[in-house]
C-alpha cells in the first residue's frame, strides 16, 4: 500500500485527504496522513527530516501555502509571510524530498501568466511573475518557487472549484460576490485533481525529476457564462452587479489567462473534462447535498 503525506489542511489538502482516506468501492486504498503547518514546522529542516524519516512516505503532496484572505490583496500587506509560505517553505520540503529520494507533488498556480494572446504552455516565460513590476506578491512568490525548485512535479491550478460549497471554491466565491467582472479564466475542478493523483501513482509515474503541468479544465467559460449556468441550477445571487475591471478597488493586480492542457493529455494520458461539464457536475452535487 502506497503511503502519502499531505502537507497543508486547507481547501485543497483537506478535500484530497477526505477522499483518499475514504475511497469509493472501485478505488484503491492508501495509507494517508495530513499535517497542519501549526503542528509540523516547515521552517525547521531538522523537524521535517525527523518527520519524513519516521513516516517514510512514498509521496509527499504539498498543498500548503499563502493565498490571502479574503483574496491576494493580503499578500501585499504580508509580503514576507507570502514568500515564506509559497517559496522558501516549499523549497525546503522539495530539497529534503530530493535528498531522501521521495516523490514530491507541489500544488502551485497558473497566476504567473496574464493576457489572451495564446493558451499559455508550461515552457512559456511568465509575464506576471517574479520579474514583472505589475504582478502581485502572490504571483511573484509562486514563480520564485518554480525557479528555485529542481525536484518533483509542479501542478499549476487556477481558480479551483469543487462539488461542495466550500468558501474557497470558485463557485462559492462567485455566488457570494456582489460585483462581478466578465473575464475568461482557466479553472480547475478539484475532484479531477484527485483522479489525476491516483492516475499518476497507480500508473507508476515518478515525481522526482522536475516537471511542470498546467492542471486546468479545457474550454474555459467567461464569468457571464458561468453565472448563466449557475442560474439553471438555481444557485443565484440576486445582488449580482456587473462592473468594469477598472472600477474594482484592489491593492494587487490580477492575473487573467487561459492555459493549455496539451502536455497533460499527450505526455500523461489524462484528459480533463471541458469546463462546462465539470461545472455542471459540481453544481449537480451541490444542489443535492
Amino acid at each position: 500500500m502506497k503511503k502519502i503525506v499531505i502537507l497543508g489542511n486547507g481547501y485543497v489538502g483537506s478535500y484530497l485527504y477526505d477522499r483518499l482516506i475514504f475511497p469509493g468501492p472501485d478505488k484503491k486504498s492508501y495509507d494517508v496522513k495530513i499535517e497542519k503547518r501549526k503542528l509540523l514546522n516547515y521552517n525547521d529542516i531538522k523537524c521535517l527530516e525527523i518527520y519524513l524519516d519516521k513516516e517514510k512516505p512514498d509521496y509527499v503532496i504539498n498543498c500548503s501555502g499563502f493565498t490571502g484572505r479574503p483574496n491576494v490583496d493580503e499578500g501585499e500587506l504580508k509580503k514576507e509571510l507570502c514568500f515564506e509560505m509559497n517559496t522558501f517553505g516549499p523549497l525546503r520540503v522539495s530539497n529534503l524530498c530530493k535528498t531522501k529520494n521521495i516523490n514530491y507533488i507541489h500544488i502551485s498556480s497558473g497566476c504567473i501568466y496574464t493576457g489572451y494572446d495564446k493558451p499559455w504552455e508550461e515552457d512559456d516565460e511568465p509575464n506576471f511573475g517574479l520579474f514583472d513590476e505589475d504582478s502581485s506578491t502572490y504571483s511573484k512568490s509562486k514563480h520564485a518557487f518554480e525557479l528555485g525548485c529542481d525536484w518533483g512535479l509542479i501542478l499549476r491550478v487556477r481558480m479551483p472549484f469543487c462539488d461542495i460549497l466550500h468558501d474557497r471554491s470558485f463557485i462559492t466565491k462567485i455566488y457570494k460576490y456582489d460585483n462581478l467582472i466578465d473575464r475568461v479564466n482557466s479553472k480547475t475542478y478539484i475532484p479531477q485533481l484527485l483522479d489525476f493523483i491516483e492516475h499518476f501513482i497507480n500508473g507508476g509515474y515518478e515525481a522526482k525529476e522536475k516537471d511542470i503541468l498546467n492542471f486546468v479544465n479545457p474550454e474555459p467559460l467567461c464569468t457571464k457564462k458561468v453565472t448563466e449556468l449557475m442560474d439553471k441550477f438555481d444557485v443565484v445571487n440576486p445582488d449580482w452587479e456587473w462592473v468594469h475591471y477598472c472600477d474594482l478597488e484592489t491593492i494587487a493586480h490580477r492575473s487573467n489567462c487561459v492555459m493549455s492542457t496539451d502536455k497533460l493529455e499527450n505526455e500523461y494520458g489524462f484528459k480533463m473534462w471541458e469546463e462546462k461539464v465539470a461545472l455542471e457536475a459540481a453544481l449537480t452535487n451541490i444542489i443535492n447535498i
